[in-house]
């Protein structure tokens, strides 16, 4: 949920919104302001309720950002590195770089948010009962309410929400194993989540439950596909454990020079060898940056003769290095959260790469553990 539309930046945490978000934003403005407030205060003008709706639902984003803006904060005072914040569809998810290193901090991360959320609901509460004002009430009022409940549902032991996270430390300090400890609360959350479809199809064949049904069943297949995704990823992990970048890195990975052009680069390189991209090296050895066929594919072919590499490769200071000590499984977590397809290899404080590692290399040799049984 790394995409989105960049927002602003909060303590130097990069804000998004993902386009998903904008439906929940509507039909929390639509169904408060033609159901509930006018069930719940009649007598106000059209207006009034979609002003206060919509001044709730802005709100509401305000307490969502809240609740994972705990997370990143408690994850910050471990000395974890917060990558950003993308509000979507079914709340939103705060991106780290890297995993807990005990317990106790994925546990306190993970009870972060839910204790956000309830104290900024009773926050709520409490001021409706003091300001009279029924506008105000109406919407502090379903703020609070809907707050409490959002911290109360992200404590169900269902992984990856924020409960799910508790139970996996549990199971982490009384397993021993981070892995197994993933794995086995993954498995719980995949079972509460067929229980919430269950429960949200039940639900929508009930007279009037048809909506409530259907987002019910929803949040639970969204859940049940994360569980599957984690578990899936632990299984990986599993397999890549104690195997390091120099294990799976290609020693003599293909280069170029940065005055290339590109049309040479494409006659003689691309379209005749099974690389599709090529470390951009100086003359000393120096890594100059990394060119691939997206690169190639982003220049229009008219000017392919004139371009030189340099013109459109991915320049050493924007690139994801690893080194050969590594263990393998940080450089697949870099390269799926960078979103790239190989992370140069380096050696030391140098600029002179010693191998390539890359997505497709990483998953041959999953494959080839897993057949083996590894």
């Amino acid at each position: 949920m790394g995409h989105g539309w960049r927002i602003g930046r909060i303590a130097g945490i990069e804000l998004r919104i993902h386009p998903s978000w904008l439906v929940i934003a509507f039909l929390i403005t639509y169904s408060l302001a033609v159901a509930q407030f006018p069930r719940q205060f009649p007598g106000w003008n059209e207006g009034q309720y979609w002003i206060v709706a919509a001044a709730t639902a802005v709100l509401f984003f305000g307490s969502v950002l809240a609740h994972e803006l705990s997370h990143a904060m408690v994850a910050r005072r471990f000395g974890m590195r917060v990558d950003g914040i993308t509000l979507f569809i079914f709340g939103g998810a705060t991106s780290l770089e890297g995993d807990s290193r005990t317990p106790r901090e994925e546990a306190l991360i993970a009870l972060a948010g839910p204790a956000t959320s309830i104290a900024i609901g009773l926050v709520f509460i409490a001021l409706d009962l003091l300001v009279p004002h029924p506008q105000f009430g109406a919407l502090i009022g379903w703020l609070g309410f809907i707050n409490i409940a959002l911290g109360a549902f992200n404590l169900i032991p269902g992984f990856p929400m924020d409960g799910g996270r508790v139970l996996r430390a549990v199971l982490w300090r009384w397993r021993g194993d981070p892995l197994v400890a993933t794995r086995n609360a993954a498995q719980v959350g995949r079972f509460l989540a067929y229980l919430l479809i269950a429960g949200g199809v039940y639900i929508a064949l009930r007279p009037g439950g048809l909506f409530s049904g259907l987002w019910l069943a929803l949040i639970g297949w969204f859940l049940s596909n994360a569980a599957e995704a984690t578990a899936t990823q632990a299984g990986v992990e599993s397999s890549l454990r104690g195997i390091t970048v120099r294990d799976a890195m290609d020693p003599t990975p293909p280069a170029v020079s940065p005055n290339e052009s590109v049309a040479d680069l494409v006659q003689e390189r691309l379209l005749k060898g099974e690389h599709r991209s090529y470390l951009v090296q100086y003359d000393d050895g120096g890594l100059a940056g990394i060119v691939t066929l997206s690169d190639v594919r982003s220049l229009p072919r008219a000017d392919w003769p004139a371009a030189r590499v340099t013109d459109i490769m991915t320049r050493f200071a924007d690139l994801v290095v690893t080194s050969p000590d590594a263990p393998l499984t940080d450089a697949l977590r870099a390269i799926q959260e960078r979103e790239v397809d190989q992370l140069p290899v380096l050696d030391g404080e140098g600029r002179s790469p010693v191998g390539l590692v890359t997505r497709r290399g990483i998953l041959r040799l999953i494959e080839t553990r897993m057949k083996l049984g590894y």
